[in-house]
């Protein structure tokens, strides 16, 4: 199943991710996320900010986000209960190319990426496009992820393992 995360509504780019053989995209604003290409309204709490630590250990929400652009570090004892709280990490591939210190992004992606993949933690590699010049292919996205770590195998299950 291709997924894939954005941050404007925009329904050229819904469209466009359609052509491209996405099945589902979603929204990502205002700490929560929800699917756009079905009607039914299914939101879902997403965490964007700084205090990583409370809202993983606690299961305050289903989605985090932006641990790459806020240069949060998972650990063993974080991924454990990431997996125990069924939550998914989401790593956008517009926080790379938008960053100020591509690098500093880059080691996080690098990091948390392997992490996740060793743990068998949930992730979504996505485009985060707020046009449709930011919008990335399926393959380019297979390919973000393993650039960070994340085998096409656990990428697969993950996108699969998120039923609405």
């Amino acid at each position: 199943m291709k997924i894939d995360v954005i941050r404007k509504d925009s329904k050229e780019i819904v469209e466009k991710l359609k052509g491209l053989g996405f099945e589902r995209v979603f929204l990502l604003k205002d700490q929560s996320i929800k699917e756009i290409t079905k009607d039914e309204n299914i939101e879902f709490k997403a965490y964007p900010g700084k205090d990583y630590d409370f809202v993983i250990r606690k299961g305050k929400a289903e989605f985090i986000y932006d641990l790459e652009v806020n240069g949060f570090l998972l650990n063993k004892g974080l991924c454990s209960k990431l997996k125990e709280n069924k939550m998914t990490v989401i790593f956008s591939f517009s926080a790379l190319e938008k960053s100020e210190n591509m690098f500093k992004v880059y080691k996080n992606l690098l990091i948390n990426g392997k992490l996740c993949n060793d743990y068998g933690i949930n992730c979504l590699y996505s485009s985060g496009s707020e046009s449709t010049s930011d919008i990335k292919s399926f393959f380019q996205l297979c390919a973000f992820a393993e650039e960070f770590g994340y085998d096409y195998k656990n990428l697969i299950k993950s996108t699969e393992s998120i039923k609405l």
